[in-house]
């Protein structure tokens, strides 16, 4: 636990961050590979499974909130939220199994089955995922903390990505010995134990500091359901961020799972996704540092913009080149993963900051709340992207494990490159209004908790 004159210990922050790795072995199997899983594996038309990717994703409209507002009232001799890493790790990891398992049913009771199990994911999914972000507000309130908090947390989700989506297809064809069907459940049996034993040590690693701790010098009150209204209206710097989510979320979600379309119809090289894949995630993987040094140098502004016209450049001269090599691909997709990497560290450490200056605003300190909001809004944009890609591919004669027409391959590139662009323009003007600076943020710590408060 840091204080006002502490840093951080490195065991938290390790701790902390590595829980991001659990986190993303299941994040970025669904976002790498569960639209694919659907439509070429479980047979799934592309119109049925970006409905299906969609509809997990709308219960989250009434999961996330639910949980983020019951996590917050929780009490336990371990804190409010890391309990839920102990006891909610185990479900997780078996609906997960779950998830990857195709029944054996057709047609509409197939996509039926399919769905109820991606609700029963997302729950899992949110019972875990909404405390564990919110605990990054309450080890430390400081935004220079909350920046290096981030940026271990990226690091790990990255590795935790890095290590799915480059070993999942071989890990597919060496468990299933060759069929897809079964290597794929055997992959998520393996990816949700290993998850499980990581959220244990996420738990041991962590603190919690007493709610008095928290209250400051000011006023500070509990919340009920009728207070939310007013806490999120007070809160004008959450806005701006619940503005930017839908945009660099779309944008993410279209690039990952365009990649993989991509690299099998487009390229031709379904036998060489993990070198792809590894690649582009070892890349965001180590530009994770570099943005936070160049958010902590000049700025989390600066960052954005910078992230930003990176990938705009990058991602048209992807669109507009033919590679003729998977090396040579692989070349034009760095830039891209460079700039990739710098969305996830940027907004999860920006998020905590608005815990206090809702506090400062409305009295009211509701961490869990606005984080399950934000984590609703994230998986929702998702799932609308997912929809939209299967409705686009269906619209332009997508048929799985067959010869795409030109069309087809250049709606799947566009998707990958110019789309994902355009979004990232728009989060950055949002960006650039964003109220709640490092000099505000350190006022009204100082006014919230005093001198000796102050983290």
């Amino acid at each position: 636990m840091a204080s006002s004159t502490n840093e951080l210990s490195r065991r938290t922050v390790a701790g902390y961050g590595i829980g991001d790795f659990a986190m993303n072995l299941y994040w970025g199997a669904l976002s790498y590979f569960l639209l694919y899983w659907y439509t070429d594996v479980a047979g799934l038309p592309p119109a049925v499974a970006g409905f299906v990717f969609f509809a997990g994703t709308a219960w989250d409209a009434i999961s996330d909130p639910t949980v983020g507002y019951i996590v917050g009232h929780n009490r336990s001799r371990w804190g409010r939220y890391r309990p839920f890493l102990l006891f909610g790790s185990v479900p997780l990891a078996f609906s997960f199994m779950l998830l990857f398992w195709v029944p054996p049913l057709r047609d509409a009771a197939l996509a039926a089955a399919l769905l109820a199990s991606h609700l029963v994911f997302r729950t899992a999914y949110t019972i875990v995922g909404v405390p564990y972000s919110a605990l990054s507000a309450r080890i430390s309130q400081r935004s220079y903390d909350r920046t290096t908090l981030a940026s271990a947390r990226m690091i790990a989700a990255t590795a935790g990505s890095l290590v799915i989506s480059s070993a999942a297809f071989p890990l597919v064809r060496i468990l299933g010995s060759g069929d897809e069907r079964s290597g794929f459940l055997q992959m998520a049996i393996l990816a949700g134990s290993i998850a499980v034993v990581i959220h244990l040590v996420c738990f041991l690693s962590t603190r919690e500091p007493p709610d008095a701790e928290l209250d400051g010098v000011g006023p500070t009150r509990e919340y009920r359901i009728r207070d939310l209204f007013v806490i999120l209206r007070r809160n004008t710097a959450f806005l701006y961020l619940l503005a930017m989510i839908p945009l660099f979320a779309a944008a993410a979600a279209l690039m990952q799972k365009c990649l993989v379309y991509f690299v099998k119809y487009g390229l031709g090289a379904h036998d060489q996704q993990h070198i792809v894949l590894f690649a582009h995630g070892l890349t965001a993987m180590l530009a994770t540092p570099l943005w936070s040094f160049v958010a902590h140098r000049w700025g989390r502004r600066a960052a954005w913009k910078y992230s930003t016209l990176l990938m705009a450049v990058a991602a048209g001269t992807m669109f507009m080149s033919t590679p003729v090599s998977l090396p040579g691909f692989v070349a034009l997709l760095f830039p891209m993963s460079v700039a990739f990497a710098a969305m996830g560290i940027l907004f999860w450490s920006m998020l905590p900051d608005t815990i206090e200056y809702g506090q400062w605003r409305s009295g009211f300190r509701a961490e869990s709340v606005f984080f399950g909001i934000a984590s609703f809004a994230q998986k929702m944009s998702i799932g609308i992207a997912g929809w939209l890609l299967g409705g686009a591919l269906a619209a332009v004669g997508f048929v799985a494990d067959a010869e795409q027409s030109t069309l087809t391959v250049t709606t799947i590139k566009a998707g990958m490159t110019l789309v994902p662009a355009s979004l990232l323009l728009l989060c950055l003007l949002i960006v650039l209004r964003y109220p709640l600076t490092a000099a505000l943020h350190q006022k009204i710590r100082s006014e919230l908790f005093g001198e000796e408060g102050t983290r």
